[in-house]
């Protein structure tokens, strides 16, 4: 960086700003502009450290651009383990019955997983809670990733909401299914070998995925590599302390918590690492708004105070005060909002990824959030952290029966799903075996109800949804053979 300019710069400013306004009256345009012009180019030297001969190169030069990593060749292997057909055929997808076992990825030496991408299909819209994603690093017995599917991409609930940030996307499909893409970039390092399982515990009929696990092979990795653990917790009633009065934003006031001991936990970790990022989930129950409660990270056995003391709920995604419209961007992001009967009530989905301030722990880390303030508030809360750790890690709280991890619904909406999926697969069954052939209106009712019922819940239109769900059984009923 030239220095000398810069002083030069610093010393225009000031000449700038000590001039009367009557000799600012007479300055010409051009001279104007030319202020703004070092203005511009001392703002990106001091805050990008930009030469301004890189400007007029378009970013060449020594310094380089952002892409530069592109060209620079480096000492490893690239692949890609996927559900291609290995005939040579377009059967590019894997089917994994009810209570299978999958191994997805099985890999030997020294690498990382750079891309984990997938879509799958199946009449079941709650499929991403009903199947189990594993992740066993360098021949460990027990996994360091354990979470639902769709919880691993930010998808605990169905894809209700598309976003896009520096970690995760999800994406859309083909118009008004449900059939959507979600991929994760964390980057997944091992040392000996990785083994990726994904388990349908929750026994949904014809789940069929398509997926790419893109990795880089190395000689060897570097000694402070931790590996990646991802961990679901839920809590369906967060549970309120005896005396405080519950369910109201400031009627609790007056509490105090000095301890943390009731907040929800996020991650208890034993070891050295890093936390990286979290997804949370809070089904307000309760309605009225629920965030005055503050996280609170204790770091290599800390006590009181937290390490890292919060100051409310929405601070932690770098939201302003009470949000109320969804937002999502690189690193956080509100992107569900229901605000069922208003005032903050409903499903609400998050996240934050520590990209650029990972807390680091050397010992252990307990990562926390209050229910509402001093924890006044009985809701539902649903969260997956990820962290990177050195091996070995403590054992992970066991994983609820998938029944036990399903959402919470208004009433009707639960049943309304599970006889969607029912319904779903008892229409493939009668029209793959060729029994039954619907009319050509009744074939065009049954794309647009499914349209509108996958546009209905992706908007939390209960009443809508069940009431196309009904219609769509109506149809089939007058299709359904009669029993002998």
């Amino acid at each position: 960086m030239d220095i000398a300019k810069i002083r030069e710069f610093l010393m225009k400013g000031r000449e700038l700003k000590g001039e009367r306004m009557t000799n600012l009256e007479k300055r010409k345009p051009h001279e104007d502009a030319a202020s703004v012009y070092h203005l511009t180019i001392l703002f990106l030297i001091l805050f990008f450290g930009a030469h301004p001969s890189l400007l007029a190169q378009g970013g060449g030069g020594q310094q380089g651009g952002p892409l530069d990593g592109l060209y620079l060749l480096q000492d490893r292997t690239t692949a890609r383990v996927s559900s291609w057909d290995t005939t040579g055929g377009n059967h590019d997808c894997v089917v994994i019955a009810p209570g299978e076992t999958k191994t997805l990825f099985d890999m030997s030496g020294s690498g990382v997983i750079r891309r984990f991408y997938l879509t799958s299909m199946a009449s079941d819209r709650m499929r991403y809670r009903k199947l189990v994603l594993r992740m066993y690093w360098d021949g460990e017995k027990d996994p360091s990733v354990e979470v639902p599917l769709g919880d691993f991409f930010g998808s605990g609930l169905g894809t209700l909401r598309y976003f896009h940030s520096a970690v995760v996307d999800i994406n859309k499909g083909f118009r008004g299914w449900d059939f959507d893409g979600m991929v994760n970039y964390f980057p997944m390092p091992y040392r000996k070998s990785a083994r990726i399982t994904l388990e349908n515990d929750g026994k949904v009929r014809g789940f069929t995925l398509w997926y790419h696990i893109d990795y880089e092979q190395y000689p060897s990795l570097p000694d402070n590599a931790g590996s990646l653990h991802a961990q679901w917790r839920r809590v369906i009633r967060t549970p309120v302390p005896e005396g405080i009065p519950k369910n109201t934003t400031g009627g609790a006031n007056a509490v105090k918590n000095l301890t943390g001991e009731n907040n929800y936990l996020i991650l208890d970790a034993q070891g050295e690492g890093a936390y990286v990022g979290l997804f949370l989930i809070v089904d307000n129950v309760a309605g009225d708004w629920y965030g005055e409660g503050d996280d609170m990270i204790f770091v290599d056995g800390a006590k009181w105070p937290p390490t890292y003391p919060g100051t409310g709920h929405e601070e932690i995604f770098n939201a302003g005060c009470c949000p109320d419209e969804e937002f999502w961007g690189l690193y956080t992001g509100f992107y569900l909002i229901e605000n069922l009967n208003g005032n903050f009530g409903g499903k609400n989905q998050m996240y934050r990824f520590y990209v650029n301030d990972p807390v680091r722990f050397k010992k252990s880390i307990r990562v926390t959030i209050e229910h509402g303030h001093a924890n006044n508030f009985e809701n539902d809360y649903t969260s997956t952290a990820f962290w990177y750790q050195k091996e070995p890690h403590q054992a992970f709280p066991p994983m609820p029966s998938a029944q036990e991890r399903l959402p919470g619904w208004p009433p009707g909406v639960g049943e309304a799903l599970e006889k969607e999926a029912r319904l779903g697969r008892e229409l493939t069954l009668m029209l793959g075996r060729g029994k039954v052939h619907l009319s050509e209106s009744d074939g065009k009712l049954v794309q647009v109800l499914g349209a509108q019922s996958s546009k209905a819940f992706r908007e939390l239109r209960y009443q809508d949804y069940m009431r196309d769900v009904l219609a769509l059984e109506s149809l089939m009923n007058r299709y359904r053979q009669p029993n002998p």
